[in-house]
C-alpha cells in the first residue's frame, strides 16, 4: 500500500467517522472541513463501499488515489441518513487498514486541522488531538441515537420499535405514555430515553469499536495507548449500557410505563427485554467474529457500575504513577459515572454520587488552598477525585435527589443549590454556574414534595435575574410547569387559586413578548385542572371542567398548544371522582347526579368532540374505581356496564379494570354477585394477567359475602396462589383472617396466625404477620361470644408484646377493649378502663404507636353506659372530662367527640341516680357551649339529645314532660339554625311520648304531659320523613290510659289512634293489648268483627331499633 493510499485512507477515516456529526447533527450546522478528499473522491467512495462487501475496499482506495480529482465536485449521495452510515463506513475502512497493517504507518496520526468531535482542552494539554481520535469519533457517531432517545439510527433490518412505548416520535416530545401512568408529575417529566432497537443496536456497535480500540492499544502501545479521550469514550459506552439495564430493572414486573410491553425484532433477535437483546446481539457477533464475550455480571446494572469504577480506578492509578498529562482525569470521566449512578435506582446511589461530588469539590479546594492530597482522603464521606466539578456534576446529584419524593430530599436539593451558587459567586467559575437543568431538578424535587411556596420563591428569583440580565437564557416553559405541579402536589387550601394566578402570569408574560416561550400549553392547563381535582371539592371539580371547556374553545380558535389530550380529560374526570357527593347542581343538572355520572359525561364529551382525542384504559379505570367506592345503589351494575362499553372506544379492559369491578362487588350482599365475580375471575384469567391484587379482591368478595363458606373459599384461593406463581403475602393471610373474624371463627383465625408466625420463622418475611393480623384475631374472639374470649385476646396481645418484628399499637388495644365491651361481664367497665389507662401510660412513656384515640375512649364510655356497676356514670364523666384535660394540655390529640358525650349521658340515664337528669343536662349545656366557643370537642347531635331525653324518661321526678319539652325546643332551634344533625328523630318523639306517659304529679302536670305527647304524636303522623313505629302507638296508648279519664273522649282518642295504626299497617299483639288497656269497650267492638288479626293490619311492621321503656 503506497503512502498516497495511506494518506488518503487517513483522511477518509477522519471524514467518515465524523460525517453524520458534521452534516446532520441538530444544532451544529458544521460543514465538512479539514478534509483533503475531493467531493468526487467521496462519491467514488460511496459507490464503491456502499453495500458491495469487504472485497471492494482495497480497490476503492486505489481508485480514489488515482481518480480523485477527475470527477465532478458535488456532494455525495446519502445512502443511509439514519445516523450510523458514516460510522459503519469508517469502521469498514478501519478494519481494512488494520488488515493491511497501517497502524505503524501513521493511519491514526492527525494534523491540527482535524478537530475532534468535542473540545477536550478542559484542564490543560491538547487532549483532543489523540491517536485514539478516530476510534472515539466512530464510537461517538454510533452513540448519537442514544443522545436522542433512540429515535433513528437503526440499520439493516433492525426495527425501530420502542420497547413498551407507543410510537417513538410522540414519546420524545410529549412523554404522554409515562405521564398517563403518573399524572402526579405530568408537568415535570424530563425527556425520556425511548429505549428502542436503535438504542440497543447503537450501544452494541459502539461496544464493538471500543473492543477494537482496546485491542489496538494492547497490540500497538507505542502508537496509541489509553488516554483521557479513550477513557471518556469507554465510560460513555458503559453509562449507556447502564441505562439499558437500569430501565430493564425498573420495568420488571410492572405493566405501566417502563420498557417491557412490546418486543424488538432485530434480525434473528426477537426480545422484549433490552438487556436480553443486548446480550444476544453481542453473543451473535462474538460467535461470528470470534471476539471477546463479556461475563454475565456485566449484563446487570450493578455489573456495569462496577466496570465503570474499575476503568476509572485503573486510569486514576496510571495518572498518579506516571503524571502523564495525556491521561489526566477529566471531569467527563466522573460525570459519566455520576450520571450512571444518578439514573439507577440501586440502594446507595445517592450516597455514591454525593461521595464523588464531595471528592471533586475537595480536589478543587485543594488546588485553591494548596491542601495536601493525603489530607483529603481522610474524609469518609468523599471519594478521592482528580478533577473539579462542573455544572453537570452538580446536576447529576440533583437528579438523584429529585428522583426520591419527600421533603427531606427536596431540602437537600435546595441546600446543594445554595452551595453551588456560593461556589460560583466565590470563584466566578462559569463551569459551575447553575443552569436551567439545575433549577429544573431542584424545582422538580420541591414539586414532588409539594413545597409550592419554596418552588415559587425560586421562580421569582429567576424572574428577577432574567429581568436584570443575569440569566444566560430565558426561563423555559418546563420551569413554570414544574412550579404549577408543585402547587398541584401541595396540600395548601389556596393551591388552586395560586396555580391559576401563576397560569395567568404565564399568559401575560408570553403575550406581552417578555418571554414568548412560556405560553401555556396542554401540560400547563392539565396541571391546573389537576390542582383543582386534588382539592376534593365540588367547586374544584366544576372549575376543572370549566378550564377544560376553555381549553377546547381556545383550540377551536386556532391555539394548537392547548389542544386537550387524554391526560387533560383524565384530570377533569378525576375532579369528579375525588368527591363523595354533590349537594346541588347548576345549569339544570339534577341534584341526584353522582360524581361517577358526571365523570361519565366527560367521557362522552371526549368521544363526541372533534379533537381526535381517545380515552385510554386509565380513563375508564378512574371512573370504574369511583363506581367501586360509591355507596350509591346500583353502582356495581354501572361499573360492570361501563367496563363492557370499553371495546366501543377501542380500549380493552386491563387488569386494573377488572380489579375495580371486582372491588365494587365486595360491597354486594346478594349471593348472586359471588357467582358473577367467579365468572369474571375466570374470564380475566383468559384475557389479561392476574396478580396478587386480583386474588386479594376475589378473596375479599368471599370473605365479605353472606356465604357461610366464604372464609373457606377465601383460604382455597390462598392455597391456589402458589400454583399460579404468586406468593401469598401478609395481606393474603390478613384477608382470610378477617373472613374468619367476620364469622366469629376465632380458632381458624388463630390457626392462620400461627401459620404466619411459623412461615416467618422459616425465613419467609413476606408472610410476616402485621399488627392487623393480631388485631383481626382479637376481633374474631370479640365476636365469638366465648366465655374465655377476653383471656385469649389478652394472650394474643401478650404475644405481640413479646415478638421483636411487630409492635403493639392503638388498633390492637382498641380491639382488646372492644372484646372486653362485648363480653358483657360484670367487671368489664373496670377492665376496659385499665386497658385505656395502660395505653395512656405507654404514650406518656414515649411510645407513639400507642395513642388512645376518640374511638378507644368512646368504647370505654359505652362500656360504662351499659354497666350496672355502682359508680359507672361517675366513672364515665370522669373519663370524659379527663379526655378534654389531656387534649388541652397537649398530651393527647383525642377529641371528646359527640359519641363520647352521648355514651357519658347514656351512663347517667342508666344509673338510676337521683342526679341523673341534672348531670345529663349539664353535659348537654357543656356541648352547646363547645359549639359557641368553637372548641374542638363534641357538639350536641340527635343521639346526645335523645340520650338526655332517655335520662328524663327514666327518672322518677316530677315535671318530666316540661323538661322533655325544653330539650325538644333546643333541638328544633338548633335544626332551624342550620345544625341538621341535631334535628329531632323518630326516637326523639317516641321517647318523649314515653316520658309523658309515665309523668306523675298533679292534674296540671298530667294535662301538660298529655298535650306534649299529643303534639309529638301528631307531628309523627304529619311528617313526610318520620313514620311512627309500633312503639309510638303503644306509648301513646299508655298516655291515653294514664292521663285521660274514662269516658267518651278517652274512647274517641283510643279508637282514632287504633284506626291510624290499622291504616298504616302497624298493628301487632302489643298494640292490641295496649288498646284493650286504654279502652276495653272500643277494643271489644272493633276486634269482635275479626276472629284473627288481618294481615294488612301488620303489613308495615319492621324492626326499627326502638323499644318502649
Amino acid at each position: 500500500v503506497s503512502e498516497a493510499i495511506v494518506n488518503e485512507a487517513r483522511v477518509a477515516l477522519h471524514y467518515w467517522s465524523r460525517r453524520w456529526y458534521m452534516h446532520f447533527h441538530p444544532g451544529f450546522g458544521r460543514a465538512a472541513k479539514g478534509s483533503a478528499l475531493s467531493m468526487g473522491a467521496l462519491r467514488k467512495w460511496d459507490n464503491t463501499n456502499g453495500m458491495n462487501g469487504d472485497d471492494s475496499i482495497a480497490a476503492g482506495v486505489g481508485d480514489i488515489a488515482l481518480e480523485g480529482s477527475n470527477v465532478e465536485p458535488d456532494l455525495p449521495s446519502i445512502q443511509n441518513p439514519s445516523g450510523d452510515h458514516g460510522a459503519r463506513q469508517a469502521e469498514r475502512l478501519l478494519d481494512w487498514s488494520l488488515s493491511n497493517n497501517l497502524v505503524p504507518r501513521g493511519i491514526f496520526d492527525h494534523s491540527d486541522d482535524m478537530s475532534p468531535m468535542e473540545n477536550e482542552d478542559k484542564e490543560g494539554g491538547n487532549l483532543g488531538i489523540s491517536p485514539n481520535l478516530t476510534c472515539v469519533n466512530i464510537i461517538e457517531t454510533y452513540l448519537l441515537p442514544t443522545a436522542y432517545g433512540g429515535v433513528g439510527g437503526a440499520t439493516g433490518n433492525s426495527a425501530d420499535t420502542t420497547i413498551g412505548r407507543g410510537e417513538s416520535d410522540d414519546i420524545l416530545d410529549q412523554t404522554l405514555t409515562s405521564a398517563i401512568h403518573d399524572q402526579h408529575n405530568y408537568a415535570t417529566l424530563t425527556k425520556h430515553f425511548a429505549t428502542n432497537s436503535s438504542y440497543v443496536r447503537a450501544v452494541v456497535d459502539a461496544t464493538r469499536v471500543m473492543k477494537k480500540m482496546k485491542q489496538l492499544q494492547s497490540e500497538f502501545p507505542n502508537d496509541l495507548s489509553s488516554d483521557t479521550l479513550s477513557i471518556k469514550a469507554e465510560l460513555n459506552i458503559w453509562s449507556k449500557r447502564a441505562i439499558i439495564l437500569g430501565k430493564n430493572k425498573k420495568s420488571s414486573g410492572s405493566s405501566g410505563g417502563g420498557i417491557v410491553a412490546s418486543s424488538i425484532n432485530d434480525g434473528a433477535v426477537n426480545s422484549s427485554d433490552p438487556a436480553e437483546m443486548l446480550k444476544l446481539l453481542e453473543l451473535e457477533e462474538a460467535s461470528a467474529t470470534g471476539g471477546e464475550i463479556y461475563g454475565d455480571d456485566t449484563y446487570t446494572l450493578q455489573g456495569c457500575l462496577n466496570q465503570m469504577e474499575s476503568i476509572l480506578v485503573q486510569a486514576e492509578e496510571k495518572y498518579i504513577s506516571t503524571k502523564d498529562e495525556r491521561i489526566r482525569p477529566s471531569v467527563d470521566w466522573y460525570n459519566h459515572v455520576l450520571g450512571a449512578w444518578a439514573r439507577s435506582d440501586l440502594r446507595g446511589a445517592l450516597d455514591k454520587t454525593q461521595q464523588i461530588l464531595h471528592g471533586m469539590e475537595a480536589y478543587h479546594d485543594s488546588l485553591v488552598e494548596t491542601q495536601a492530597n493525603d489530607e483529603r482522603s481522610t474524609n469518609g464521606n468523599l471519594r478521592q477525585c482528580w478533577a473539579s466539578p462542573d455544572t453537570i456534576s452538580y446536576n447529576s446529584v440533583l437528579f438523584c435527589l429529585a428522583r426520591d419524593a419527600g421533603k427531606s430530599r427536596a431540602k437537600e436539593a435546595e441546600a446543594l443549590l445554595r452551595n453551588m451558587k456560593e461556589r460560583y459567586h466565590k470563584t466566578k467559575n462559569k463551569n459551575i454556574q447553575p443552569d436551567q437543568v439545575t433549577y429544573g431538578a431542584v424545582l422538580h424535587a420541591l414539586a414532588q414534595a409539594g413545597m409550592a411556596h419554596e418552588a415559587e420563591s425560586i421562580l421569582e428569583l429567576l424572574e428577577d435575574a432574567e429581568q436584570g440580565g443575569a440569566m444566560v437564557s430565558s426561563l423555559t416553559l418546563t420551569i413554570y410547569n414544574t412550579v404549577l405541579n408543585a402547587w398541584a402536589n401541595s396540600s395548601q387550601r389556596n393551591a388552586p387559586k395560586r396555580a391559576e394566578s401563576l397560569l395567568e402570569r404565564m399568559k401575560v408574560l408570553s403575550s406581552s413578548g417578555k418571554n414568548p416561550q412560556i405560553e401555556p400549553d396542554a401540560i400547563s392547563i392539565s396541571t391546573v385542572i389537576s390542582c383543582h381535582a386534588r382539592s376534593k371539592t365540588r367547586h374544584g371539580a366544576e372549575r376543572g371542567e370549566r378550564i377544560l371547556n376553555e381549553a377546547m374553545a381556545m383550540y377551536s380558535q386556532g391555539n394548537s398548544r392547548v389542544k386537550p389530550d387524554s391526560i387533560m380529560f383524565n384530570c377533569a374526570i378525576t375532579g369528579w371522582t375525588n368527591i363523595s357527593g354533590i349537594e346541588s347542581e347548576q345549569g339544570g343538572m339534577p341534584s341526584n347526579v353522582m360524581p361517577a355520572e358526571r365523570a361519565e359525561m366527560l367521557l362522552q364529551k371526549m368521544k363526541d368532540s372533534q379533537l381526535d382525542v381517545h380515552p385510554v384504559a386509565q380513563t375508564f379505570n378512574i371512573i370504574l374505581d369511583c363506581w367501586a367506592k360509591s355507596e350509591m345503589k346500583g353502582s356495581t351494575e354501572r361499573a360492570l356496564k361501563l367496563m363492557k362499553e370499553m371495546p366501543q372506544y377501542n380500549v380493552d379492559p386491563d387488569e386494573c379494570s377488572y380489579n375495580s369491578v371486582l372491588h365494587a362487588m365486595t360491597k354486594e350482599s346478594d349471593p348472586k354477585w359471588v357467582a358473577r365475580a367467579e365468572d369474571m375471575f375466570q374470564e380475566m384469567k383468559q384475557k389479561v394477567s392476574t396478580s396478587q391484587i386480583t386474588y386479594h379482591v376475589m378473596m375479599n368478595i368471599y370473605g365479605k359475602s353472606s356465604d357461610r363458606d366464604g372464609s373457606t373459599k377465601a383460604v382455597e384461593l390462598l392455597r391456589t396462589m402458589e400454583n399460579e406463581n404468586l406468593s401469598p403475602s401478609d395481606i393474603s393471610y390478613n384477608i382470610c383472617i378477617d373472613a374468619y373474624a367476620r364469622r366469629g371463627d376465632h380458632r381458624k383465625a388463630e390457626s392462620l396466625l400461627d401459620e404466619m408466625i411459623s412461615l416467618t420463622d422459616q425465613g419467609k418475611a413476606g408472610c410476616r404477620p402485621t399488627i392487623h393480623s393480631f388485631a383481626s384475631v382479637v376481633n374474631a374472639l370479640a365476636k365469638s361470644g366465648d366465655v374465655d374470649a377476653v383471656a385469649r385476646a389478652e394472650d394474643v396481645v401478650r404475644k405481640v408484646e413479646e415478638l421483636e418484628y411487630v409492635s403493639p399499637n392503638s388498633i390492637l388495644y382498641n380491639s382488646l377493649i372492644d372484646c372486653i365491651v362485648k363480653s358483657r361481664r360484670k367487671d368489664n367497665a373496670v377492665n376496659a378502663e385499665k386497658i385505656l389507662l395502660r395505653m395512656e401510660e405507654m404514650h406518656r412513656s414515649g411510645n407513639n404507636y400507642v395513642r388512645p384515640n376518640s374511638y378507644a375512649y368512646s368504647m370505654v364510655l359505652t362500656c360504662c353506659a351499659r354497666s350496672k356497676e355502682p359508680g359507672a356514670a361517675e366513672r364515665s364523666e370522669r373519663i370524659l372530662l379527663n379526655m378534654e384535660k389531656l387534649y388541652e394540655e397537649g398530651v393527647s390529640d383525642a377529641v371528646a367527640n359527640s359519641r363520647c358525650y352521648s355514651a357519658a349521658i347514656s351512663a347517667w340515664a342508666h344509673s338510676n341516680s337521683p342526679d341523673a337528669v341534672e348531670r345529663a343536662l349539664a353535659l348537654i349545656d357543656r356541648m352547646e357551649q363547645n359549639g359557641k366557643d368553637g372548641a374542638p370537642h363534641g357538639k350536641p347531635n340527635t343521639h346526645c339529645y335523645n340520650a338526655c331525653i332517655h335520662a328524663i324518661a327514666k327518672s322518677r321526678q316530677a315535671g318530666k314532660a316540661r323538661q322533655c319539652r325544653d330539650v325538644l325546643q333546643r333541638m328544633i332551634a338548633a335544626r332551624d339554625a342550620g345544625f341538621y344533625e341535631s334535628a329531632p328523630s323518630l326516637i326523639t318523639y317516641s321517647t318523649i311520648i314515653n316520658a309523658c306517659a309515665y309523668t306523675n304529679g298533679n292534674e296540671e302536670d298530667k294535662k301538660g304531659a298529655f298535650d306534649l305527647a299529643r303534639t309529638c304524636f301528631q307531628t309523627l303522623l304529619e311528617s313526610k320523613e318520620l313514620d311512627p313505629c309500633v312503639s309510638s302507638f303503644i306509648n301513646f296508648f299508655v298516655v291515653i290510659s294514664r292521663h285521660l279519664k274514662d269516658g267518651v273522649i278517652k274512647d274517641q282518642f283510643a279508637e282514632a289512634v287504633f284506626l291510624e295504626a290499622k291504616k298504616r299497617g302497624k298493628v301487632n299483639k302489643q298494640v292490641l293489648n295496649s288498646i284493650r288497656r286504654a279502652s276495653p269497650s272500643v277494643a271489644n267492638r272493633i276486634l269482635s268483627e275479626h276472629g284473627n288479626l288481618p294481615t294488612e293490619w301488620s303489613s308495615n311492621i319492621r324492626h326499627d331499633g326502638y323499644k318502649s321503656f
